[in-house]
């Protein structure tokens, strides 16, 4: 892909970017966190779920079964996760230091767009999962979000372009990201990659 936009007339060049492997864990510390505090409303009072359970006998088993029933196992585990981050004794062990690589991120987004007009990368390090095929290992559903979730972190639109086909017969696709506030160059190069590059 890179070699045909070369050969279009466009500057590719590779970026070092040596704070790759602090995005995920950055990531899933923040938005776990996020994820608790924002849901935390969510208890069958006023917001969200009221369970009907017959066991419900006190003011503990009412929140237990809202929140219980109320939310998928995903979402409980993220809950829990933030709750952890936040609770007292591990906010600055991990919220704090969290916020400051995303503030690294940032800056370093900030030197990038100063000499590019985009960054080209995989979407995903794999075609897409098997239904069902990573449910009990959530460690290695998160990894595959390596390069997704840069976007969120820094605040940046992205997009993912489905060009190709892999030799599995899954589609899979090539991330475009531009700076702060700047879709339209996004949607334009993403237009241009669609009309003149897609492989099936």
């Amino acid at each position: 892909m890179i070699e045909k936009l070369k050969a279009d007339g466009h500057i590719v060049e590779e970026i070092d970017f040596e704070l790759l492997e602090y995005i995920v864990p950055a990531y899933y510390i923040l938005t776990t966190a996020e994820a608790s505090s924002n849901l935390s409303r969510y208890d069958g009072v006023r917001y969200g779920y009221r369970s009907n359970n017959p066991e419900i006998k006190d003011l503990t088993n009412f929140y237990k079964y809202n929140r219980t029933e109320g939310f998928g196992k995903e979402v409980q585990r993220r809950i829990m996760l933030g709750t952890f981050v936040l609770s007292t004794g591990y906010f600055d062990a991990y919220f704090t230091k969290a916020q400051q690589v995303r503030k690294l991120l940032c800056n370093k987004t900030d030197t990038i767009f100063a000499d590019f007009d985009a960054v080209i990368l995989p979407t995903s390090p794999t075609t897409a999962f098997s239904i069902g095929e990573k449910t009990k290992d959530p460690i290695a559903m998160y990894l595959a979000d390596i390069y997704t979730v840069f976007a969120n972190l820094t605040g940046i639109p992205g997009i993912s372009v489905p060009l190709f086909k892999h030799s599995n017969h899954l589609p899979f696709g090539l991330q475009v990201m531009t700076s702060k506030n700047n879709e339209l160059t996004l949607l334009q190069i993403a237009n241009l990659l669609m009309q003149q590059y897609k492989t099936y």
